[in-house]
């Protein structure tokens, strides 16, 4: 593999934070108190309606804000700042800095940042692209989506980690595929994060 683990990794956690963000940003703003307070329950918030869901998304001070996430997005891509074009690099940084508390700015500041990194390193995208599948996996459980039309979307990219030399992973991949529970889910993702390591 031509990428060191530990940058692996941080490209990893860069595809599903932004994924997360723009599914939250997607939904902005709530005006409906009974869907917000459901939304917030899935996200494990103790929020009751849609005004104060609404502030708390776009609030910096709230470490699970929008913002407060892309933040954490933004330390991922100073991880990566030997690895991502000059060009690239500036970028990413530039946009996170720059974005405005508004829902829409926040998913087209995402989507700005996915084109770029689109055309990074092909390396760099498989794992962003892996990410990003995980975390629209783990949505659609914590949002009770039917997930079997996202894992056969998501499996030629997982198996493209066979031939990275991660077999380990398969077993645990087929098993949440026959078995789409939580506790699978958690197992595969487990034994990815952990590939992490052991590829150090």
């Amino acid at each position: 593999m031509l990428l060191l683990s530990s940058s692996a990794q941080h490209i990893y956690w860069l595809g599903r934070y932004l994924f997360r963000i723009a599914h939250v940003a997607g939904q902005l703003p709530f005006a409906d108190d009974q869907q917000a307070s459901k939304f917030a329950q899935a996200l494990c918030l103790h929020i009751e309606d849609a005004e104060s869901l609404n502030q708390f998304m776009l609030d910096r001070q709230q470490p699970y804000s929008l913002l407060s996430q892309l933040e954490i997005a933004r330390d991922n891509i100073q991880e990566l700042r030997g690895l991502l074009t000059a060009q690239g690099y500036a970028e990413l940084n530039y946009l996170i800095k720059t974005t405005a508390s508004d829902g829409l700015a926040i998913q087209e500041v995402v989507q700005n940042c996915c084109d770029i990194l689109k055309t990074e390193q092909e390396d760099v995208f498989l794992f962003f692209h892996i990410g990003q599948c995980v975390e629209q996996i783990d949505t659609y459980f914590r949002f009770q989506h039917n997930t079997h039309a996202v894992f056969d979307a998501i499996d030629p990219t997982i198996e493209r980690l066979y031939h990275l030399g991660w077999q380990d992973l398969q077993p645990c991949w087929e098993a949440l595929k026959q078995q789409p529970y939580l506790n699978q889910f958690y197992a595969f993702t487990y034994k990815l994060e952990n590939q992490f390591e052991a590829s150090s």
